[in-house]
């Protein structure tokens, strides 16, 4: 039986990793930084389903599906308890982060190129709306005056994604983006507080840095892509466009200069299996998806398309992987807050029937101690006889 050269060193390589598995214990406790368009929503399913199957703790917000907030993390924002895991959309705030998460937490995000990040979000999140430009160009006319327009329309939801949006993620104020010393702090910063960032545009590489870090296994990083965009959503972006709105975004464009830099060094330092392991993954993947899904169907919602999932498959691990990041959110809710659930369910009806039943009840006492029509008409007489008198 003949072997061609890829598969033989594949073939090695994966036996390397499972020699380097008997001395490497999985890292179970860590923060993802959820960054928006940057493939976040892929990853995150990832190692949702990573901690369900482990039964880790993982830190959910109290009410949203996936989002914890769209602000700075706050302790409250979550049920109380020291956690394995925290993956939802909130803005980075470590010190916070450290009240509810283990000793010995690693922190790692994701971002990306801001010339193609904020034509993502400009589309996904159909901006074009709110600013009252053309669905067809509106992102050009956007990116030839940005600043017209942000001041313009002062108040309305994902502004603070059209400039900078990996560093207002990552917890910094916009005002704090606009100098230079300032964004160079920023980036140290980051650099202290984060033990790895993965680059969107190196999305498999990345996933490998990952898995070294946390020691996973190739398994554990499989993945089936969420989120992904619409054609109908998307604007033709050319070297100008591109040049302009890294002129606009700058603290960003700096931020991605710097981190591109470590991630090629990180690469380096993985080792000489890096090719043959990524090799050895990209199989991996190829595998899964044909396993879980379709080949070439999807549907489009005229915003997202999603892949679609092959229910009689006989690869169990499929199951999990159809689900979104909301979905998995609401999973692990169940799994872990099934009778805190409940009680709150029933505490949030207590407060939303106790006013009324004030309210009835007052009436009740009213109606007991009110003094009857022929009393009260009595009382009007002799007040009236009384004011007669005198």
């Amino acid at each position: 039986m003949r072997h061609d050269n890829t598969t033989v060193k594949s073939a090695v390589s994966h036996l390397l990793h499972l020699n380097n598995q008997e001395t490497c214990k999985p890292h179970n406790m860590f923060v993802f930084l959820k960054t928006h368009k940057t493939g976040s929503s892929t990853l995150t399913t990832t190692i949702q389903r990573y901690g369900y199957i482990r039964n880790l703790t993982i830190a959910i917000p109290k009410h949203d599906s996936h989002v914890i907030s769209s602000g700075k993390f706050k302790p409250s924002q979550v049920y109380p308890g020291k956690y394995d895991m925290l993956v939802n959309h909130v803005r980075f705030d470590k010190k916070k982060m450290q009240k509810v998460m283990k000793n010995g937490t690693k922190y790692f995000t994701i971002i990306r190129d801001p010339r193609t990040q904020i034509e993502s979000v400009f589309g996904y999140f159909t901006l074009f709306k709110p600013l009252h430009l053309s669905p067809i160009s509106g992102f050009e006319n956007f990116i030839s005056k940005p600043r017209f327009f942000l001041n313009k329309y002062r108040h309305f939801r994902m502004r603070n994604y059209l400039k900078n949006p990996n560093l207002f993620d990552l917890g910094f104020a916009p005002k704090k983006m606009e100098k230079q010393d300032l964004v160079d702090a920023a980036v140290k910063k980051i650099s202290k507080e984060l033990d790895l960032v993965l680059i969107y545009e190196y999305y498999n590489e990345s996933l490998l840095l990952l898995r070294k870090l946390l020691c996973f296994s190739f398994e554990d990083i499989l993945y089936v892509p969420k989120g992904m965009r619409s054609d109908k959503r998307r604007y033709t972006v050319s070297d100008n466009l591109r040049e302009s709105i890294n002129k606009w975004s700058w603290a960003d464009a700096k931020l991605y200069e710097e981190f591109n830099k470590t991630f090629w060094r990180k690469i380096e330092e993985y080792g000489p299996t890096f090719e043959t392991d990524l090799k050895y993954f990209e199989s991996l993947l190829e595998e899964k998806l044909k396993n879980c899904t379709f080949t070439g169907k999807s549907t489009d919602d005229n915003r997202t398309v999603y892949l679609v999932f092959n229910d009689n498959t006989n690869d169990t691990s499929c199951e999990l992987m159809k689900y979104s990041d909301a979905e998995m959110t609401s999973l692990i809710r169940i799994k872990q807050y099934n009778t805190t659930r409940h009680t709150e369910s029933k505490n949030r009806l207590c407060i939303l029937l106790l006013p009324p039943l004030l309210l009835l009840l007052l009436l009740l006492l009213c109606c007991k101690y009110a003094p009857s029509q022929k009393t009260a008409a009595s009382q009007t007489r002799l007040i009236i006889i009384a004011h007669n008198s005198t």
